[in-house]
């Protein structure tokens, strides 16, 4: 599935015991002992196993019977182990299934590796992929990427500006026909978007919320709801009658500057204003009616909630830049 991440297993060697070096010239090759222990063989995807190795062996090989590292085919297809140089292998698998582990022990009567012996032991590792949980929910829409927050257990809200800049230009972001990206630690989790398997070629309407559901390879189902929300911001605004003008962050998409050029010895002005849409103006946390005097060294925000959801908001940092002639 595109744009789902790709979790890669993670081979970790750590220090805890050694081996014993190969035996002098001449001597005869000590008998290898592949013993073993094994922290746990039922394990989660992308959770650690540890080996610790505790037989004899001057070279120890770990086959984690997954792709490309099967004992049984070692001679074909590429089919390789995994050398131990100390006594400690740590390792997790990326996908679910049922491994054959073998632990390969081998000795020699020569540091030039002649008389070869080898021991083998193995067991088997059953690997559940139970993964349900998003890790990321987001939305490329260029220049900028629009990452979702998870305000709670089931949901997420992204909050998108009505304009963005780009080229030093503002332009009118389409909020109607977007693409959805998803980040899960499984290859194996399927993805719905209202009971419609998702796709990263699907474009979605995300001015409506969206019902997200996620079924893992095991069988769990856990679901999601995903809202939508657009920055709070004046549709007009005024001090003393003058106009100010908006100044958007290009990185920063609820940061909103307005810009006022009032005449000399201004003070005590006068704020009118029309709010785009709904929402609230608030004056150090105190909403603040069109019509009354604002302290400009005050902390302004746009605050505006879902009707449906008060758990779902988009608040608009506001700053006022004032010019005097």
């Amino acid at each position: 599935m595109k744009h789902i991440s790709k979790i890669l297993y993670v081979v970790l060697f750590s220090i805890v015991i050694g081996f014993s070096s190969c035996s002098d010239e001449n001597e005869s090759a000590r008998i290898p002992q592949a013993v073993v222990t094994v922290s746990q063989t039922n394990l989660e995807i992308n959770e650690s196993m540890e080996i610790h190795f505790l037989g004899v062996a001057d070279q120890v090989v770990v086959y984690t019977g997954d792709d490309t590292h099967d004992y049984s085919l070692r001679e074909t297809d590429n089919n390789t182990g995994f050398v131990v140089n100390k006594g400690l292998f740590t390792y997790s698998y990326s996908v679910p299934g049922t491994f054959k582990v073998v632990v390969l022990a081998t000795t020699y009567d020569t540091y030039m590796g002649n008389g070869l012996r080898t021991d083998t032991t193995s067991f088997y590792v059953t690997v559940k992929d139970d993964v349900t949980e998003l890790e990321q929910v987001y939305s490329t829409i260029t220049p900028n990427v629009y990452y979702a927050s998870l305000v709670n257990e089931s949901d997420w809200v992204m909050c998108l500006p009505t304009k963005q800049v780009y080229n030093n230009r503002e332009v009118t972001l389409n909020a109607k026909r977007q693409r959805l990206s998803f980040e899960i630690a499984s290859d194996s989790s399927k993805i719905y978007v209202d009971d419609v398997i998702y796709s990263a070629k699907n474009y979605y309407d995300l001015t409506q919320p969206h019902d997200i559901r996620v079924e893992s390879d095991f069988g769990s189902i856990r679901n999601y709801r995903l809202y939508t929300m657009i920055y709070p911001e004046f549709k007009s605004v005024k001090l003393n009658g003058v106009a100010g003008k908006l100044v958007r962050d290009a990185f920063n998409q609820d940061s909103q500057v307005y810009q006022f050029t009032l005449p000399k010895g201004t003070t005590g002005p006068v704020i009118e204003y029309m709010l785009d849409g709904d929402g609230t103006f608030l004056v150090d946390g105190v909403p603040l009616v069109s019509g009354s005097r604002i302290n400009l060294d005050s902390s302004l925000t746009l605050y505006r909630v879902n009707a449906d959801n008060d758990a779902v908001s988009a608040t608009s940092t506001v700053r006022f830049e004032i010019t005097y002639e």
